[in-house]
């Protein structure tokens, strides 16, 4: 699957500069190089720009069975001290709406953590990929089983990280999952993002999968967050 496959060099260009970790340089490079392009304007101290990604990542997901067999789910950490505060909603809303139809799943140890109910797979024998925990060059890794829950998922729960934004928003997209937020501000990381359009939920709302906004999502996610169909360089 999607690897850095040493088609490009991580520093070939030097006006190259994303406000985002190394996963997104490695994979926003991975996007121009798997169309054989070359990028331009991709400096962020100059302009923003909007994140990318490959077109072998877009076939996984699309590979993968579309049954939505969950109604909720997420996959991620929760009690590290640099991200408690922003996701310790998602608990409460776990145990107010998730089902046993739900998907719920820590990749992380913690002894704070008391099982939420019989759809928290939490300590389960799950292939679990925290980009943080590994070295920089091993964070474009295409974590198929995380996909497939996600691809699996009617909504995810897309809370913000250690910034006001996680890539699992743009995932849940490309997954045709719906993401529910906590506020619009985390729908993007800068005005280039946010203006995309998405469509989203809010914890408090009334949840009824739309199968026609999960497309419209998904639509917007292949005009502006991938360069499939693109004659030139963005």
């Amino acid at each position: 699957m999607a690897t850095n496959d040493g088609d490009f060099d991580f520093d070939e260009e030097e006006d190259f500069f994303l406000f985002a970790g190394p996963r997104s340089v490695f994979l926003h490079k991975q996007a121009y190089a798997e169309e054989g392009l070359r990028w331009r304007n991709s400096d962020e101290r100059v302009a923003p720009t909007s994140l990318l990604y490959p077109r072998s990542w877009v076939d996984g997901v699309n590979q993968m069975s579309g049954e939505k067999k969950y109604d909720y789910c997420f996959i991620g950490t929760l009690y590290r001290p640099e991200t408690y505060p922003q996701r310790y909603w998602i608990l409460d809303f776990a145990k107010r709406r998730f089902t046993d139809r739900s998907y719920f799943l820590l990749s992380e140890d913690s002894a704070e953590h008391e099982p939420l109910g019989s759809f928290d797979r939490t300590g389960s024998d799950f292939d679990t990929f925290v980009p943080k925990n590994v070295p920089w060059v091993e964070r474009d890794h295409f974590n198929a089983a995380f996909y497939r829950v996600l691809r699996a998922s009617e909504f995810a729960l897309c809370p913000e990280g250690d910034a006001p934004w996680s890539m699992r928003f743009f995932e849940a997209i490309l997954c045709r999952s719906i993401p529910i937020v906590s506020s619009l501000r985390h729908t993007g990381r800068n005005k280039v993002e946010l203006s995309i359009g998405y469509k989203v939920f809010f914890p408090d709302d009334d949840h009824v999968y739309d199968r026609d906004i999960a497309e419209h999502n998904y639509r917007l996610f292949i005009e502006h967050q991938t360069l499939i169909g693109a004659d030139d360089p963005r």
